[in-house]
């Protein structure tokens, strides 16, 4: 495949260029620096692989919109065809027309280029001076390596992706290193793991405080016991010091006892009784009446307080109700502090609410979402907006500069039509000029022709005496053969003679009828008009007036197709503008989308979008806490009201005329309740006492009245008397003796009245004394006291305790930090995996240029050292491919080898030029393409320059060669060598309307 032909309508400096490439030989394309070398390079480059959008930009013309241009190219299967390539048109896609019409486009001559990219195309089939520049600070190793890289792939490009590769590697991971990323990423997993360990840790704690919960409250429980203890024996010991004086009046009536040891069966009072026997009934009736008041009076208050005492049932009910106050307690306490909570981050989100100024409030935060994908969506909608703003503005000045175009090129067209002469006019000068030609013509001819009879009448004399010369020369020589027939006696020869003299009068025969005719052709008469006849200047003027008129057609038929041109130009915008408004509805309609999914956006400016979702997403969190607090706080609220609504019910229920309206007030009446109960069994205890006696004493007086009647009777009997002394006597000492029973039995109701449980009577052999009582009361209040200390102190560590396991219970951190453990880890199998692809593709870029060397590089070290040979003259005669950690060798003429770093810098250079002319060479066997040289020759002397380009030429017969110099010793060797030179001008500014010539 070669170039034929570029066609340059506008590519950086250069506008309305034409340049015609050789069929045969190297094109040598010389100019002086910022001559535009390098961007007639660069558009080849485009013309073939296009450019991107961005680097389009540096090469768009001053002076011209148009950018882009044609190249017609020759192939050897489809023939001519031409590559079409615009900036403004299909984003710069080619566009390939045939000789016979067909158009393709950009995938059909990636099709024709078998594949070929920019890079590939580099790399093979072009080079300059900039590419020898990484090879000369090379060690030896290095630049052998960059060498083989050369031959495997056409540049330096795979020694530096290979050391890229081993960089990336070390970046990645050293078994002894610490900065790479994988090292690091493995010593932070550790850490992570420490941290979980240590979090672990936490949770044994968790443990150990679980059993020291458990322990402190059963030391709680303990001390509650030994507190109950405590108190039964303080009140023991206040039942002793108020029964102290009825001790000891018990202790001295017992030691009256042995006074009133004699039984003397003696009525009690048997001298009054018997006197006031009647007199006695009386007080005994009356007596038993008020016991009997008495006694249904307590029975009445009895009555009345079992029916205000509550069962045993309710009562255990009320104290276990009583318990769930300090639960209670502590559901406020925790209240409180989520309110507080709740308050600042609601102030926090109000804060950054009216920071945002954003028509969002903070119940609607909760129906915002903000999905992954959202972030990378308004990221679009900008670049999509600002491309499209963008475009508009180009559009409306490609539109702007069309118009202005147009209406220039309606106005040439006006001038011309208006300078063009009328066709009968035209018609009048064609008609004139024909005939006034062929006057010309006819005079011409005239004056030919008597020319030709003063000349003919020369040239007859001398014809006819040339003819008679011929004549008599012929038979001279037929007498000699003649004579010589006859005396040598050979008849052939009669024979010979005859001929020649045959041939001598045939001869002048034909010449002299020649003579004739021609005299009959000249002497014919010529007849023409000599009124029509034109002087030359008028033949001129009339023939510059036609060629005016056909410039002026030519000008105008070129106006028109440019007219035409700009009106496609006109429906390609149209196109664009419709497809632009397309988009712009497109956008719009995703404006709105995200307008209705998110309303607060309708009053920011879309490039702020990103901002706002960052601050977005950290407001979304936070309220997301918030409502975490809310409904922690509305649970407890729920809580608080079940246990509220619980306590009230359960008074209400009890007490459905008592009126409570708060938790705390239930909780108060269930205290004053038991205590209300305590006072309550403690009545009816003393209500139940004075029964008894009671019942007690009226039996006695039933019995005592019962007694009187028979008592007169039994009276003396009754008191073993003999007399009425010894009666008195006795009367006496029964009459002492019951006074002291009567004094024991009081003492004993008394002691019982402090002691129901006859505790006393284990207590009355006791060695009591009233100092020691109450020391022993001090020292039991002050064990009391201590030990209502310790419970309190054991409270607060229970609290504390289970503060701490309300923590741990409540704390996220193990499983963020195990989180954050598997994030890292995910992170590590990536960075092993990019480890793993790295390696194998450097180990499969190993394996390739091994298997390229086994193919391809014996054939490219061969043509390499046929170019090597000849470039240097024979001095060298074989190029050495490098062995083991040996870098490449070459050998001299006379055997001695040399390593590459041991030759010269411009012998260094030869030979890698003569590498890639190899590589070239072997490449072009399968993609035939043209090989451009960009200034590759800089370190060659004059002679090894013109060796070099007697190797161009050679190479050129089957593959083009195009080649960009600076350097006269270049065109000196191309001039010597008749090597086709295309001369660039050093003038800086653009090139306008210019068909360059080529030189031989």
């Amino acid at each position: 495949m070669k170039i034929v032909r570029a066609k340059i309508f506008g590519f950086g400096k250069w506008v309305d260029m034409e340049i015609e490439f050789p069929s045969e030989g190297p094109f040598i394309i010389f100019g002086e620096n910022e001559s535009g070398k390098s961007t007639f390079h660069q558009f080849i480059l485009f013309m073939l692989f296009g450019m991107p959008p961005k680097q389009r930009k540096w090469y768009q013309p001053k002076t011209s919109s148009k950018m882009g241009g044609h190249l017609v190219m020759s192939d050897s299967e489809i023939g001519e065809f031409t590559i079409e390539r615009f900036d403004h048109v299909k984003n710069g896609e080619a566009t390939c027309m045939t000789a016979t019409g067909e158009v393709y486009g950009e995938d059909w001559l990636r099709e024709r280029l078998q594949g070929m990219n920019k890079d590939t195309f580099d790399s093979i089939f072009s080079f300059s001076a900039l590419d020898l520049n990484g090879i000369k600070d090379m060690h030896e190793e290095e630049l052998s390596d960059v060498l083989l890289s050369i031959g495997l792939t056409g540049s330096s490009n795979v020694y530096r992706v290979e050391k890229q590769l081993e960089t990336r590697l070390g970046e990645l991971f050293k078994p002894n290193g610490k900065n790479p990323t994988i090292n690091q990423q493995l010593q932070l997993l550790q850490q992570l793991k420490k941290e979980l360990a240590a979090i672990q840790q936490e949770e044994a704690t968790y443990r150990e405080k679980t059993i020291e919960s458990q322990s402190l409250k059963d030391k709680l429980e303990t001390l509650k016991n030994q507190q109950q203890e405590l108190e039964k024996e303080n009140k023991l010991l206040t039942k002793m010091r108020t029964a102290f004086p009825f001790l000891q009046e018990y202790k001295h009536l017992m030691s009256k006892r042995q006074a009133f040891q004699k039984s003397i069966d003696f009525p009690i009072h048997g001298v009054e009784r018997l006197e006031k026997l009647k007199d006695s009934l009386r007080p005994l009736e009356s007596e038993y009446a008020i016991l009997r008041k008495n006694e249904d009076s307590y029975r009445r208050n009895l009555a009345e307080i079992d029916d205000q005492r509550l069962n045993q049932e309710l009562i255990d009910e009320l104290r276990t109700k009583l318990e769930q106050k300090q639960v209670y307690a502590k559901l406020i306490d925790k209240q409180q502090e989520l309110q507080e909570v709740t308050a600042e981050l609601k102030r926090e989100i109000s804060r950054e609410l009216d920071e945002l100024h954003i028509d969002l409030t903070q119940e609607e935060l909760s129906e915002v979402s903000l999905p992954f994908y959202i972030e990378e969506t308004w990221k679009q909608l900008k670049e999509d907006k600002e491309r499209l703003a963008q475009e508009t503005i180009r559009l409306e000045a490609e539109k702007r500069s069309l118009i202005e175009e147009e209406k220039y090129n309606y106005e040439q067209l006006e001038e011309k039509n208006a300078a063009l002469l009328p066709e009968t006019e035209i018609t009048k000068i064609k008609q004139r000029l024909k005939q006034g030609k062929e006057s010309i013509q006819l005079e011409a001819i005239y004056e030919a022709n008597t020319q030709r009879k003063k000349s003919y009448a020369l040239e007859k004399n001398k014809k006819i005496k040339q003819t008679n010369l011929y004549l008599i020369t012929g038979i001279v020589i037929a007498l000699l053969v003649s004579v010589s027939a006859i005396v040598l006696e050979q008849t052939f020869l009669f024979g010979l003679a005859a001929i020649i003299f045959l041939l001598s009068a045939g001869q002048n025969i034909f010449i002299k009828q020649n003579v004739k005719e021609m005299e009959r052709v000249l002497n014919t008469p010529l007849e023409f008009e000599s009124n029509t006849t034109l002087s030359e200047e008028e033949v001129l003027k009339l023939e510059q007036q036609l060629d005016d008129v056909e410039q002026i057609r030519n000008e105008m038929k070129q106006i028109q197709s440019d007219i035409q041109r700009q009106q496609v130009k006109f429906m390609q915008l149209e196109e664009r503008e419709r497809s632009l408004l397309e988009k712009e509805a497109r956008l719009r309609q995703q404006f709105e989308e995200q307008y209705t999914s998110y309303p607060f956006l309708k009053n920011i400016n879309s490039s702020y979008w990103l901002d706002y979702y960052h601050r977005l997403r950290k407001l979304l969190a936070t309220h997301h806490e918030y409502e975490q607090h809310l409904r922690k706080l509305n649970e407890i609220g729920v809580e608080l009201n079940q246990l509220e609504a619980s306590i009230i019910f359960f008074v209400t229920k009890l007490d459905s005329d008592h009126s409570i309206s708060a938790a705390i007030e239930a909780f108060v009446y269930i205290e004053k309740r038991l205590e209300n109960e305590m006072e309550l069994k403690q009545r009816q205890s003393h209500y139940m006492e004075l029964m008894k006696e009671i019942e007690e004493k009226r039996l006695e007086i039933v019995e005592r009245m019962n007694v009187h009647k028979r008592e007169v009777a039994e009276l003396l009997q009754a008191g073993h008397a003999q007399t009425e002394e010894e009666f008195y006597e006795n009367a006496i000492y029964v009459a002492d003796k019951a006074q002291f029973e009567k004094d024991v039995e009081t003492n004993q109701r008394q002691l019982e009245v402090i002691f129901p449980d006859n505790r006393w009577e284990s207590i009355i052999h006791e060695q009591l004394d009233e100092l020691e009582l109450s020391e022993r009361q001090k020292e039991l209040e002050n064990n009391q006291h201590q030990n209502h200390k310790e419970i309190e102190r054991t409270r607060a560590l229970l609290a504390e305790v289970n503060a701490e396991l309300n923590r741990l219970e409540g704390s996220e951190a193990y499983s963020q930090k195990m989180h954050q453990f598997e994030l890292e880890k995910e992170k590590l199998n990536q960075l092993a995996k990019e480890w793993a692809i790295i390696k194998m593709e450097k180990e499969v870029l190993v394996e390739t240029k091994q298997r390229y060397q086994t193919k391809y590089l014996s054939k490219v070290l061969e043509e390499t050292t046929g170019f090597f040979s000849i470039i240097t003259a024979g001095r060298y005669t074989t190029v050495l491919s490098p062995q083991g950690k040996q870098p490449f060798q070459v050998m001299s003429h006379d055997g001695v080898r040399y390593r590459v770093d041991e030759l010269s810098h411009g012998t260094m250079n030869q030979l890698y030029v003569s590498l890639r002319l190899a590589i070239s060479k072997v490449i072009a066997e399968n993609h035939q393409l043209p090989f451009i040289l960009d200034d590759a020759f800089v370190h060659f002397d004059e002679l090894r320059v013109k060796r070099m380009m007697d190797v161009l030429q050679k190479i050129a017969i089957e593959q083009q060669m195009i080649m960009f110099s600076c350097k006269s010793d270049v065109v000196k060797a191309c001039e010597e060598l008749g090597i086709s030179i295309f001369r660039l001008t050093g003038e800086t500014e653009t090139v306008k309307n210019t068909h360059f010539a080529i030189s031989e």
